[in-house]
Formats: C-alpha cells, sequence, structure tokens
C-alpha cells in the first residue's frame, strides 16, 4: 500500500544557537581552532593524569637529553629533559593548569564583576555614568600587564598574587565593553518601543539588551582570555609570579633562558605552548563572532 503524501510540510526552523554551530562549522580555521582548544581543555582538567612522569620527578642519567626524534633523544623522553633531569612534556602537560587553567578562572571572574558593572553603568544615566566613565578612561590608558607588575610589586611575588592583580587589570576592559554596547543598544528603537510599552528596567535588559551582548561578550572575553596568558607566564617570566620549580610556562621560559644556546628545545617548547594556546583561543573566538554577526544580520 502507497505511502501518502504529506500534504502539510511541517518547516522546521532553527534556533539562533543552532544556525550559529552551522555557520561555525563552515569555517575550517575556527575548527581546526576548536580540535586546538580540546586537546587544550583535555590537559588543563587531566594534566596530572596524562604526563608519562611526575612534573618534579628527576632523572639523573637523562640531563638535556633532546627531543625523540632527535639522534642523541630516547622515545620515553619524547620532548626531551631539561638540565635536572625532569621530562619536559610531562611538565608542559601539567603546566596547562597553572597558565590556561588560571587564565580561564581570572577571566570569569573579570567577566561576571566588570560585566555587571558595566551593564548597570550601561543603563544609568547623568553624574553615576559619567563619573565611570571618566575613571575607565584613566584606568585603560595603563596597561593590563603594566597594572599586573604594579600590583605584584607592592603584594609581593607569587601566583597567588599574579591571579589577583591580572584580575584586577581584566575588569576595566570587560567593563568599557559591556558599558558601551549596553549604551549602544539603549538608545535603539526597540528599546524606546519597550519604554513605551510600559517594560520595567530588568524586563529591558532582559529581553532588550542582553540577548544583543553575545556578540561584544565573545570577543572581549577571547582578547582578555588570551591577555591573561600572556600576562601570567610574562609575570612568570620577570620571575614575579610562580616560583621554580613550579611547571608554570613562563617560570620555565625564565628558569631556561640561559640554555638558550646548550639546549634550545627547553626554550622553544615553552615559547610554542603558549604561542599555540593563545593562537587556537583566538581562532575560536573570531569563528564564534563571525557566525553570531551573520545570524544576528
Amino acid at each position: 500500500m502507497p505511502t501518502r503524501a504529506n500534504i502539510y510540510p511541517e518547516l522546521k526552523v532553527r534556533s539562533p544557537l543552532e544556525q550559529a554551530w552551522l555557520l561555525f562549522r563552515k569555517n575550517t580555521l575556527a575548527m581546526i581552532g576548536l580540535w586546538g582548544l580540546g586537546f587544550l581543555t583535555l590537559f588543563t582538567l587531566f594534566g596530572p593524569w596524562l604526563a608519562p612522569y611526575a612534573p618534579y620527578e628527576q632523572f639523573g642519567e637523562a640531563l638535556l637529553l633532546p627531543p625523540s626524534w632527535a639522534a642523541e633523544g630516547n622515545i620515553d623522553f619524547f620532548l626531551g629533559t631539561d638540565d635536572l633531569g625532569r621530562d619536559l612534556l610531562s611538565r608542559l602537560i601539567s603546566g596547562a593548569r597553572l597558565t590556561v587553567g588560571n587564565a580561564v578562572l581570572i577571566v570569569l571572574v573579570a567577566l561576571l564583576v566588570g560585566g555587571s558593572i558595566g551593564i548597570l553603568g550601561g543603563m544609568s544615566r547623568g553624574m553615576k555614568a559619567s563619573i565611570l566613565n571618566h575613571l575607565l578612561d584613566t584606568l585603560l590608558s595603563i596597561p593590563s600587564l603594566l597594572l599586573a607588575i604594579i600590583f605584584v610589586a607592592i603584594l609581593g611575588p607569587g601566583l597567588l598574587h599574579t591571579l589577583f592583580a591580572i584580575t584586577l587589570a581584566l575588569i576595566p576592559q570587560f567593563v568599557r565593553a559591556t558599558y558601551n554596547a549596553v549604551s549602544e543598544e539603549m538608545q535603539k528603537e526597540y528599546i524606546v518601543a519597550l519604554r513605551l510599552d510600559g517594560a520595567n528596567q530588568w524586563r529591558i535588559l532582559r529581553y532588550g539588551v542582553l540577548p544583543n551582548l553575545s556578540d561584544t561578550l565573545v570577543s572581549q572575553t577571547t582578547r582578555a582570555l588570551s591577555a591573561a596568558i600572556l600576562d601570567i607566564t610574562a609575570v612568570g617570566f620577570l620571575g614575579l609570579g610562580a616560583q621554580p620549580p613550579r611547571p608554570e610556562w613562563g617560570a620555565m621560559l625564565s628558569d631556561a633562558l640561559e640554555l638558550v644556546y646548550l639546549a634550545p628545545w627547553t626554550v622553544t617548547l615553552p615559547g610554542l605552548a603558549i604561542l599555540l594556546s593563545v593562537l587556537v583561543i583566538n581562532m575560536v573566538g573570531e569563528g564564534l563572532r563571525q557566525a553570531i554577526n551573520e545570524v544576528m544580520d
């Protein structure tokens, strides 16, 4: 018996999230960055269990061993060892938690605090908004790395002080980005229509402002995460952040700097880890921003 034709075909309308994902998947660079970010997340969450050796374990018979693909290399130490015989692959994997994991935490804190202040400032008027605007202009004129170094110099060296200082340095960037985006949204016609309809501030924020902040938040979060990784490693490189023998990537760079000619892999590998981490984060962030813009347009 022949099946009946569907006289009333249903047209499935994809949600904005599904449309953004389909557009994101078409971006080859963004998908490569997503795979890289997945591996980076895996190392950050499960680094101590994935590393072949403990990050502080020393092998006296394998000092300054080159990577395994070199003629003098050993497959047991895939990326070679440092001057104390510690496995570099294990230290890099374990250091992902100290560098990338801490960067994610401080960016989330800066996003929550700075985003909340920016939303409140953008929806307010008069003297309160003007004071916030001028205060942000003053803070943003100072680079975040310089602010972090000043705070660490006052509080003293250490990873915890570094994270606190970088968080304080990143909050004004989120406040400014959110403040500008909310102020721009509040001038649009549909916000005026919501006001004429009798909507209160919470309803305007929930249904009129927040749905249109995704582009700003994705862009600013991506930039802040890259900046946080670079700032953590830079402060660690200067000896003000994580202290040796902790396998933070910036501290590893600083510790191996005197070996740059004798054992260049001890400097190159932490530098590559920092470079690739920032690169994949920016690739994913740019892909998300483009997909969200196309959906909103």
